[in-house]
C-alpha cells in the first residue's frame, strides 16, 4: 500500500500533465506554478531532515500550527513560503518540472529511512519531528491539490 505522500505524488504527476493552466479568481499562479512548488518542498524537506542534528531540535507551540496539524487545514493566501521554495518563472517549463519530479519521488522514498529524531525546521513551527514532518507535508501538498482542482475546474480559456 502506499503511503500518503506517493498517493499525493501520482495526483502532482497527474496535474502537471494537464498543462499550465491558470485561473485567476482561484489563484495568481498556474498549474506549473503548484506543482514545482509542491515538489521543492517535497525534494529539500527529506534533505533537511538528512542533515539535522538532534541537539538542534527546537519545538514550537502556536496557535496556526495547533490548527494546521490538527486539522489539515491551510488558509490560501495567507503563508509566506521561504524564496527558495518558490518557483523560478524561468524554470516554469514541462521540461524542468519533469526533472524535479524524479528527484522529488526519490527523495520522499527516503523519508521511510532516516532516523526518527530527524526533523525538519519550519519557519513558523519551529521543528517537526519526524512524524509531524510527514503530516504537515501532506497537509501542504494537499493544500496545493486542492488550489490546482480548483484551476481546473474553473480554468479560463
Amino acid at each position: 500500500m502506499k503511503n500518503p505522500l506517493q498517493k499525493q505524488f501520482d495526483q502532482l504527476e497527474s496535474y502537471f500533465e494537464k498543462g499550465d493552466l491558470v485561473a485567476p479568481s482561484v489563484s495568481a499562479q498556474g498549474i506549473y506554478w503548484h506543482v514545482d512548488h509542491s515538489l521543492r518542498i517535497l525534494e529539500g524537506v527529506p534533505e533537511m531532515m538528512r542533515q539535522s542534528k538532534p541537539e538542534d531540535y527546537k519545538p514550537k507551540s502556536s496557535l496556526i500550527k495547533f490548527v494546521i496539524m490538527n486539522t489539515g487545514w491551510m488558509p490560501r493566501g495567507k503563508g509566506k513560503s521561504p524564496k527558495h521554495v518558490l518557483p523560478e518563472d524561468h524554470l516554469l517549463d514541462k521540461e524542468h518540472i519533469a526533472r524535479r519530479m524524479d528527484h522529488a519521488f526519490h527523495q520522499i522514498n527516503t523519508i521511510k529511512d532516516l532516523d526518527d529524531d530527524s526533523f525538519m525546521r519550519h519557519p513558523l513551527f519551529g521543528s517537526l519531528n519526524k512524524k509531524e514532518t510527514v503530516k504537515f507535508l501532506t497537509i501542504h501538498t494537499n493544500h496545493h491539490l486542492k488550489i490546482m482542482r480548483d484551476i481546473v475546474n474553473k480554468k479560463v480559456s
